[in-house]
């Protein structure tokens, strides 16, 4: 069973790191909550939520985790019980950062007194400060690739592959938009909760939690308008390589035309065709129209028109 605890004075900081029959039989045992949360913690991708009962709370909770292998960043869910002497804490899915963070509380006694020394609710807002402090790199990582593609693009390189690295790091940021969004609303929610454990003292942290969270949602922001304007920028810039392609191969077209036009007159079986026995002067018609259309072009290149 994941189940591991610490316990500091008459604090309990207990972590179950999956949610499985043995996990859920001890919690029923151990602790008497409601039924409909003992069903909420085993249902896979729960919205968040703050459900407040006469003797605990109980939140849940999503953090945005960045998924090397896809290149995606995903939603993390972590449920939390918080009562007068408990918090618990339950993981979904794979993710290092709590269970780090719970092991280095037992191995750190200075940090274990630090975190452990006042309320739960003390404990609660230092869980979730550690948890929302993982976010920021998160988002420096997609901003470090946007700035690495914007320098790309500026440099010439308006390529299928640039769309594709837009497309994805657009829905990067949308995806860390959705999930920081309910939980700016909840955080607040929870600066304004009043139990024994949660008093007014501690609406500071949570507010500055909030206000952390409110920093990282204008960054997210900011590099959503930054993506907006690069897309309009490589689609301008790619019309424009279009067009001058497509005019350079209309004038190609055009400057054809009269020699097209001459071998196909001279091509037909007419003998009565001018200086059609004079092959030298029928070749010095084609020279003389063929250096006029280079120097057509040659001047069309200069002014730059081509």
């Amino acid at each position: 069973m994941a189940v591991k605890e610490i316990k500091q004075n008459n604090l309990r900081w207990i972590h179950i790191g999956g949610i499985n029959e043995d996990s859920v039989d001890f919690l029923k045992k151990n602790f008497k909550f409601h039924h409909l949360d003992l069903e909420d913690i085993q249902s896979e991708s729960q919205n968040s939520k703050l459900d407040s009962y006469k003797n605990y709370l109980f939140v849940v909770l999503h953090f945005p985790q960045w998924k090397q292998s896809n290149k995606k960043i995903i939603s993390h869910e972590v449920d939390f019980f918080v009562g007068d002497d408990y918090v618990i804490t339950i993981q979904h899915g794979k993710n290092k950062e709590i269970k780090n963070f719970f092991y280095r509380c037992i191995n750190n006694k200075k940090l274990r007194q630090e975190w452990m020394s006042m309320s739960s609710g003390f404990l609660f807002h230092k869980i979730l400060e550690a948890l929302y402090s993982q976010s920021r790199p998160v988002l420096n990582n997609v901003g470090k690739q946007l700035s690495n593609l914007e320098n790309d693009i500026f440099s010439g390189a308006q390529d299928v592959q640039a769309i594709q690295q837009l497309a994805i790091h657009r829905r990067n940021v949308l995806n860390f938009r959705r999930i920081l969004d309910p939980q700016r609303y909840l955080i607040s929610t929870l600066s304004h909760t009043r139990k024994t454990f949660l008093d007014e003292s501690l609406s500071l942290y949570f507010d500055n939690v909030k206000d952390y969270l409110d920093k990282l949602w204008v960054i997210a922001d900011t590099y959503k308008e930054t993506i907006e304007g690069l897309h309009l920028t490589v689609e301008s810039l790619t019309t424009q390589k279009t067009n001058k392609v497509i005019g350079a191969l209309t004038v190609i077209s055009v400057a054809l035309l009269p020699l097209t036009l001459l071998s196909g007159i001279y091509g037909m079986n007419i003998d009565a065709l001018p200086y059609a026995h004079n092959s030298k002067l029928v070749w010095s018609m084609f020279g003389g129209l063929a250096l006029i259309i280079i120097m057509f072009i040659v001047w069309m290149k200069k002014k730059k028109l081509l």
